[in-house]
C-alpha cells in the first residue's frame, strides 16, 4: 500500500469509487444506502457545482477517502454556509491525517466558493470523528437534528 496521499477536487471518472466508499460510510452507521441512490446522487452532485462539492483523498489511482460538502443558503448564518455532510477514509488508511486533510481542504474549498459557515453532525458514538472536529475548531451545539421523509 503507498504511504503518500494527494487531497483534491473530484473527477467525473471517480464517480464510481466515490459512491462506493460513501455507501460503506453509510452502512458503517447503520443507515440505508442503496448504492444505486448514492450513485445517482454522486452524479448530480458532480454535474452541478451549485448544489455542493466533492473532495478526495488519492493514494496511486485509488480514491481512499472522500467528503461531500452540500452547499446552503443560511439565515442563521447570513448567507452563503456549507454543510458538510460525509467525511469517508477507508479503514486501512485512518489514523495517518488523511481525515484532517481532507477536512482542511474541504474547509478551504467552501471558504473560496463564499461560504461564511460550515456546519456538520457527528453520531454519539462517534468520538473519534468529534475530536478531529474540535481539534479543527468546529464547537458541538445544544441542539439534536430532526428528520421527517417525504
Amino acid at each position: 500500500m503507498a504511504e503518500s496521499w494527494t487531497i483534491g477536487s473530484a473527477t467525473l471518472a471517480e464517480a464510481a469509487p466515490i459512491a462506493t466508499l460513501l455507501t460503506r460510510q453509510l452502512a458503517e452507521h447503520d443507515l440505508p444506502a442503496d448504492p444505486a441512490r448514492v450513485a445517482e446522487a454522486v452524479a448530480g452532485i458532480l454535474a452541478d457545482a451549485r448544489t455542493g462539492f466533492l473532495m478526495v483523498a488519492r493514494a496511486d489511482v485509488d480514491v481512499v477517502g472522500v467528503s461531500y460538502v452540500a452547499m446552503i443558503w443560511s439565515l442563521e448564518h447570513g448567507g452563503l454556509s456549507s454543510w458538510l455532510e460525509e467525511l469517508y477514509v477507508l479503514p486501512e488508511w485512518r489514523g495517518r491525517g488523511v481525515g484532517a486533510q481532507l477536512l482542511a481542504a474541504s474547509l478551504a474549498a467552501a471558504h473560496e466558493r463564499g461560504c461564511v459557515a460550515m456546519d456538520l453532525e457527528v453520531t454519539a458514538d462517534h468520538a473519534r470523528a468529534a475530536r478531529l472536529y474540535a481539534r479543527e475548531g468546529f464547537a458541538e451545539l445544544p441542539r439534536s437534528r430532526w428528520l421527517r421523509r417525504l
